[in-house]
Order: C-alpha cells, then sequence, then structure tokens
C-alpha cells in the first residue's frame, strides 16, 4: 500500500521531446486537434441522416460541421507546424512530414466541403456525401500518424523531467 500520493516514476522511461507550443508544459496542438476530428467525423453522419431523412436542418447541420472543422482545423494546423518547426527532431521523421501533408489535404478535403455546401447546404446532396467519407477516411489518416508522432516517437507531447529531478522537485513541495 501507498503511503503517499504522490505520482510514482518509473526507473525506465521512453524518450520524449516536449512541446514547444504549450501553455504551463501542456502542449496546444492535441488539445486543440479534438475539435477538428470531432466535427468532420460527425460530418459523415450528418450528410447519412439527410440523405435518407430528406430532413434540411440535417443539412446546415453538415455545414456547420464543416465549417467549424475547417476553423479548427485550421488552427490546429498554425499549433502543429509551429510545434514542427521548432522542434528539430520531429523534422527528421518522415511520419511527421506524412502528417502535415496528409493534414493539408484533409484541410483541402474540408475546403471543399465548404464550397459544395454554400449558399445551400441542402443543394449539395451526394457529392456532400462522396466529400464527408472522403473527409471521415482522411480524419482516420492522419490521426493515425499523428498518434504514431505522439506514443512511437514521443514528439510534441507533455515531457517529463529525469527521475532524479522529478524527485527533488517533489522533494521540495513537501518542505
Amino acid at each position: 500500500m501507498r503511503n503517499t500520493l504522490k505520482q510514482p516514476v518509473p526507473e525506465q522511461r521512453s524518450p520524449s521531446v516536449e512541446s514547444r507550443v504549450a501553455i504551463h508544459r501542456h502542449p496546444l496542438h492535441p488539445i486543440v486537434v479534438v475539435y477538428p476530428i470531432a466535427c468532420l467525423t460527425l460530418l459523415l453522419p450528418a450528410d447519412v441522416v439527410f440523405l435518407w431523412s430528406g430532413d434540411a436542418f440535417w443539412a446546415d447541420v453538415a455545414w456547420w460541421l464543416n465549417l467549424v472543422g475547417l476553423a479548427a482545423g485550421l488552427l490546429a494546423a498554425i499549433l502543429g507546424i509551429s510545434d514542427m518547426f521548432l522542434i528539430r527532431v520531429a523534422r527528421r521523421h518522415v511520419s511527421a512530414w506524412s502528417h502535415f501533408i496528409a493534414g493539408v489535404m484533409l484541410l483541402a478535403l474540408a475546403a471543399l466541403g465548404v464550397w459544395l455546401r454554400y449558399p445551400e447546404p441542402a443543394a449539395a446532396g451526394w457529392w456532400a456525401l462522396l466529400q464527408s467519407a472522403a473527409t471521415a477516411g482522411m480524419v482516420l489518416v492522419v490521426g493515425w500518424l499523428g498518434g504514431t508522432l505522439t506514443f512511437g516517437h514521443g514528439i510534441g507531447v507533455y515531457g517529463h523531467r529525469e527521475r532524479d529531478e522529478a524527485s527533488s522537485a517533489d522533494r521540495a513541495l513537501d518542505e
């Protein structure tokens, strides 16, 4: 039984590279990226429901999901690109460049969706469904590549202190 609530620090840790675009060591790109992932993934079900029901409400939902997904994706892209060019080792990974290129393709698909749905979201019809299906597939690709960077290579993560450094910081807090 542990007699303290302090976080245990393992003897061995995998190497990681701390994010440079962070607030109090919390990386901003992984925080912001959940919004375009959610919006652009929910785009496909909204289009399916619209085509199935014929209710224009769902076309409007798809329009807003697409627009918010594009805007949030652009913000996430700015943060991710900043991290990529501020972390030298990240630029050496093929998966970083693959994630970057796939992300640009995803933003292009999202921009296509906004263009297709403007000014009348219900008029896009089957073209919107095709675009949202391609967008959902690209979200999977970009997410997979981003996960490889984070979990496989430890790039742009929270970062950690060495065991001795963490222990001395904990002792300083106790005093």
